[in-house]
């Protein structure tokens, strides 16, 4: 469940993009609808080292999407529930048309949880670690207390969402058009890290996550919501402008260093969990969100589960 209260270990450099069915899979752009050489990282991408294009979906085709809850290899996205679920994804949560994915939650409350680019039963997909994330994405901003949830473009540990490990955990929210449920949507972009411990009963998040957008922004419009996850750093983007950053350090506490003040080592998990960060679209049966295409650019050079 996804919970907002205003509030280490070593860090592993590893740099992780696995399609996998275990930790010896290759890096694949599954199904991808068009060829990466079509595409130049972002700028911010480009700086970072992260130009290889290792996710792309483009929703030409749904075919894309594990329909039939197979739970194998060869698909970008999965029908898995979350992990505090306990059915798949319904066929009416989702549907593929004119090259655009519509995603809700039809009829159950799911924590915004309805597509996750990894099978969490099947134990195959993929899972990430670091990268320019980025998805072209539209909703209608008035729908806002018409959903318990809310449009949803964030990643949660693929190991906690597989085994259901209590003890610790990271979740690192892409971009939420955040209203806690039944409110009006006040036009913030909300880009979160969390840290998870103790059956949730600690936790951390960055104090600079909501970020007020122009009022003059028209979300029915698409745009381009972005997070550039770099060891020990984190920044959030709207059409490819920097909105907010945080820095983190198994050593240090990260800044901003939240209220209450976050320890050392706070959000260093995402460093060192074993098995990356799964993606997430979702939203409510009320409130549909619309993605033209996601896509993940990372350092090919640096995958030490490509083989």
């Amino acid at each position: 469940m996804k919970i907002y209260n205003p509030a280490g270990l070593l860090l592993l450099m590893l740099l992780v993009s696995c399609s996998t069915s275990s930790h010896n899979s290759k890096t694949i752009i599954s199904n991808a609808s068009t060829d990466d050489k079509n595409f130049a990282p972002p700028n911010q991408a480009q700086e970072a080292g992260y130009r290889n294009l290792t996710f792309n979906d483009d929703f030409n085709s749904i075919n894309t999407i594990d329909t039939g809850g197979s739970k194998k290899a060869g698909f970008n996205w999965y029908i898995d529930p979350a992990i505090w679920g306990k059915d798949n994804a319904i066929r009416s949560a989702y549907n593929v048309a004119n090259s655009v994915l519509t995603v809700s939650n039809s009829g159950h409350y799911t924590g915004n949880w309805t597509l996750s680019s990894f099978s969490s039963q099947g134990n195959v997909g993929h899972s990430f670690r670091y990268g320019y994330f980025e998805a072209r994405m539209r909703f209608d901003p008035t729908l806002g207390k018409k959903g318990r949830g809310f449009p949803a473009w964030w990643s949660l540990s693929t190991y906690h969402s597989r085994v259901n490990n209590m003890d610790h955990w990271a979740e690192l929210d892409f971009f939420e058009a955040y209203t806690g449920g039944l409110r009006d949507y006040e036009g913030a972009f909300v880009g979160t890290v969390h840290d998870w411990a103790d059956s949730s009963k600690i936790h951390y998040q960055n104090s600079n996550n909501w970020q007020p957008l122009p009022k003059d922004t028209d979300f029915n419009r698409w745009h381009t919501y972005g997070c550039l996850w770099e060891p020990g750093k984190i920044t959030w983007y709207f059409d490819d402008k920097p909105l907010m950053t945080v820095t983190y350090s198994a050593t240090a506490p990260p800044n901003p260093v939240g209220n209450p003040p976050a320890p050392a080592g706070t959000y260093s998990i995402l460093d060192s969990d074993p098995e990356g960060m799964l993606l997430i679209l979702g939203s409510d049966t009320e409130w549909p969100l619309e993605v033209d295409w996601v896509r993940v650019w990372q350092d090919k050079n640096k995958n030490p589960f490509k083989k």
